[in-house]
């Protein structure tokens, strides 16, 4: 499976960032991805959703309004 089918999959995916960096590494899928927040100020705990990416990075956005229950809410151990 390719890295850019993998990184398309994860559009719309969300999780809760760990720190309040803008930049950290999530895992879609068994793989390790590196983010970068685009849109919003990351705060620990804060729901990350993934709206873009690079050949690099994926793009995510604040999204406080989405929960764990989100069907798109992937774990971030």
């Amino acid at each position: 499976m390719s890295g850019e089918y993998q990184m398309r999959k994860a559009i719309g995916k969300c999780f809760r960032s760990a720190t309040d960096n803008f930049n950290g590494i999530v895992r879609i899928y068994g793989s390790p991805y590196t983010y970068r927040v685009i849109n919003g100020i990351p705060e620990e705990g804060a729901m990350l959703e993934v709206v873009d990416f690079s050949s690099t990075e994926l793009f995510v956005t604040v999204n406080n309004y989405l929960f764990e229950s989100d069907v798109n809410y992937i774990d971030n151990p």
